[in-house]
């Protein structure tokens, strides 16, 4: 399948990266909410019109509602889903818990998530929040290390609402028979790293309980051809159909370069099909389905791009390099991007990309910037 890409407008925003926390209210008021890490303060970037234009927030800027923006240090920037009562909900990205285990290798590890409650994406905006804390029982999870050192025992990538109703979340980490290590950490970072699995759990009532899924991919059953990667990880998830499930997975690791893998299910999560290769490098992957049925892909970390299905995720193009730019961690993109369909057709592009403040010479932790990007798709073929 081929697509012909044109850009439609460009912007730079400064300093900043990891823009890929979207609060996504295109259903409701239109306001897309993105928050932006910088080396030296943070700020967002904020849309009133389906994703068409956006404006940066610093702290205490004031909306036209009068709604001011309350960028608290300890500020959780999670990314926010709309429930189908119109109201909004979010989940920590890590184990509570673990920071308070006495011995990380006991036997049973208790996994502990704030889920985190707002009447709109104004109240967001503005830091009102409501927390509450759940306790999931992950049978059998263990603690072990991520991929820059932390101690770590779960993560949550991904949190939707299922047409269904439920409240479906893909997390990954590792379980107690994950003991294949990759060699990489070990020989140039000085700690036992286990391949990474994806699993899932699931709440039916709105959030206020949890139960575990299933697994969806781990390296025993579906072994990853370069030992080096880090497993599956960083899922994104979407429901093309009722009950069916589309995933996109990253692999990659620290310098490596490795694939995203795709993996079905058709029975609302319960199930999932042997993951397959469908690019040969990214991160963070993030699905959006288009109103003419396309179903896009953003990634990167080596150059930004895109992928495209025109059959629900069982067929995807090559990737389109959005913005080209390869280089080792510091000087490349990070991958951690967003996409919103801002019009039939048209998709913005949230990405981050270092290389004008590479050719100032910019020292490391003021490389990247961050651009908004609108983009018009026609399927070719």
């Amino acid at each position: 399948m081929q697509y012909k890409i044109t850009t439609l407008s460009n912007q730079c925003f400064g300093l900043g990266h990891y823009a890929s926390n979207e609060t996504n209210d295109q259903l409701g008021t239109g306001k897309i909410f993105i928050p932006v890490s910088a080396k030296d303060s943070s700020y967002a970037l904020y849309s009133e019109d389906n994703g068409k234009t956006f404006v940066r927030l610093e702290n205490g800027d004031r909306l036209d509602n009068g709604v001011c923006f309350e960028d608290i240090k300890s500020r959780k920037n999670v990314p926010f889903i709309r429930l189908a009562d119109g109201t909004f909900m979010a989940m920590s990205f890590e184990n509570a818990a673990y920071n308070l285990l006495f011995n990380t290798k006991q036997e049973k590890v208790p996994y502990v998530a704030a889920i985190y409650r707002a009447a709109s994406i104004d109240d967001i905006i503005a830091g009102k929040v409501e927390t509450s804390i759940v306790s999931i029982d992950i049978p059998e999870l263990t603690c072990g290390y991520g991929d820059s050192g932390n101690g770590s025992s779960g993560t949550v990538d991904h949190i939707y609402q299922l047409s269904n109703g439920d409240i479906f979340v893909m997390m990954y980490g590792q379980f107690k028979d994950d003991k294949i290590l990759c060699p990489y950490f070990a020989q140039n970072c000085g700690y036992q790293f286990y391949l990474y699995r994806v699993w899932t759990v699931v709440s039916h009532d709105m959030g206020y309980t949890w139960e575990f899924g299933t697994t969806v991919a781990d390296c025993n059953t579906y072994p990853i051809a370069d030992i080096n990667a880090e497993g599956y990880c960083e899922p994104s998830c979407i429901e093309v159909e009722p009950g069916h499930l589309c995933a996109i997975i990253r692999t990659g690791g620290h310098e490596v370069v490795s694939p995203l893998y795709c993996t079905h299910s058709f029975d609302y999560g319960k199930t999932w099909e042997a993951p397959y290769e469908v690019c040969s490098w990214g991160v963070l992957p993030k699905l959006l389905l288009m109103k003419d049925g396309t179903l896009a892909c953003v990634s990167g970390h080596e150059h930004n791009f895109l992928l495209f299905s025109d059959d629900l995720g069982k067929t995807w193009s090559e990737p389109y390099i959005i913005e080209e730019c390869y280089g080792k961690w510091g000087n490349s993109p990070s991958g951690y991007n967003t996409i919103v369909e801002s019009a039939p057709g048209e998709i913005t592009m949230i990405f981050d990309d270092p290389k004008e403040q590479i050719a100032q010479n910019a020292p490391e932790g003021y490389k990247r910037q961050v651009y908004v990007r609108t983009l018009r798709i026609e399927k070719l073929s």
